[in-house]
């Protein structure tokens, strides 16, 4: 017999399907038009460990990324939205057949957005004032910093079912199915200099997600 690696790395993706009132609502700045890439595929990596016979604790990245271009009244600056959802999973599992394994996952997110607005020197501040307006901050800038982004950190909580199929010793196919919880708060984004800012309205908590990724066992 020979056990399986007890540290094993894995790259996928996942599909889930948020909704982004303060992106395809906003009246006052049209956003690059949604599509099913940027909005509803998460790339996925992560790591995890084997502690005990049928137990793992890793951490688990999934990242949903949004690029295009805007058209404010003087300018059209490239706009970037990533949300990013980190994962600390506790995972066991059990051999339902020699190659086949059912396993459960409860993990704590900490969650992070971040836009981006590439925009130039002589605009910035009339494109970030622009920005801010549209998802309701009326709080006018004044001079920027040499940073263009705004920052969101939240904590949540995931639930997952999954069945892994090995192809090999170290190689395996895994699928999930389950839940993403999150505690968003539009009023508790920061500029790049902290100044509190009001953010987009999105609605993330109690989100089905399913997951697909390959695992390699390293050792």
């Amino acid at each position: 017999m020979i056990a399986q690696p007890k540290l094993s790395s894995d790259l996928g993706f996942g599909f889930y399907e948020p909704t982004m009132e303060g992106f395809d609502k906003n009246e006052e700045v049209p956003f690059p038009t949604k599509s099913v890439l940027g909005r509803n595929i998460l790339l996925n990596w992560g790591v995890y460990y084997e502690f005990f016979s049928n137990a793992r604790i890793g951490y688990s990245s999934f990242t949903s990324v949004e690029i295009g271009k805007m058209k404010f009244q003087n300018s059209s600056p490239v706009f970037i939205r990533s949300l990013k959802y980190r994962l600390f999973p506790l995972e066991t599992f059990f051999r339902w057949r020699s190659k086949i394994e059912i396993n459960f996952t409860l993990a704590p997110i900490w969650g992070r957005g971040r836009i981006t607005v590439e925009t130039t020197p002589g605009e910035k501040t009339d494109d970030w004032n622009e920005l801010l307006n549209s998802f309701g901050d009326s709080d006018p800038m004044g001079d920027m910093g040499s940073s263009d982004a705004m920052i969101n950190d939240w904590i949540g909580y995931s639930g997952m079912i999954g069945i892994r199929y090995y192809l090999t010793s170290r190689i395996g196919l895994d699928f999930k199915a389950g839940f993403l919880n999150n505690s968003y708060d539009r009023k508790s984004w920061k500029l790049f200099n902290k100044k509190d800012i009001i953010g987009p309205e999105l609605e993330i908590n109690e989100l089905p997600i399913f997951s697909f990724k390959i695992i390699y066992g390293i050792k």
